[in-house]
């Protein structure tokens, strides 16, 4: 029998949940409140991901994707894997699904690991903040770094996975 680890945080998620009801009854329903209103955030996002996934998996075959980010495209899947990251406009909790579903199409888990960093460490949609935050100096040398770093992890999880 196949033992389903999202069922296990579920009756781990229970179990906790009431324990702290039977502590501290208040205190639990003011972060079952908090909680909420993090779902109703979190959950359009995913949601939209979902149709996102739906969309690239009508336009563009896993043929395609398993030739483009597959082990066969060697360190270049890596490469396409992060540039796609790069300027993916995703919020970190919908990069994880959507990486999922790369992986399953055929992307080596080197491409998976080169889009998944990049999304959440490089997003070009933080760079104007970034810029005036930190001056354009320290953001070109954290993004330059951090993505030729990252090409370097995720050829080495191709070699290694």
């Amino acid at each position: 029998m196949k033992i389903d680890v999202g069922m296990i945080y579920l009756i781990l998620a229970f179990i906790f949940l009431l324990i702290s009801f039977l502590k501290d009854n208040q205190k639990t329903k003011n972060a079952l409140k908090v909680t909420g209103k993090i779902a109703l955030t979190v959950f359009p996002v995913l949601f939209l991901i979902f149709i996102l996934m739906g969309i690239v998996e009508a336009f563009i075959s896993k043929e395609v994707i398993a030739a483009w980010l597959g082990s066969g495209s060697g360190a270049l899947s890596v490469l396409i894997g992060e540039v796609v990251g790069c300027f993916a406009l995703v919020q970190p909790a919908a990069v994880f699904p959507f990486a999922g579903y790369l992986h399953d199409s055929g992307a080596d888990y080197g491409a998976v690991l080169g889009f998944v960093m990049t999304a959440i460490l490089i997003g070009v949609s933080t760079l104007p903040l970034e810029l005036k935050l930190f001056g354009s100096r320290f953001t070109v040398a954290r993004n330059v770094l951090t993505f030729v770093c990252i090409f370097f992890i995720g050829v080495l999880f191709m070699v290694i996975l």
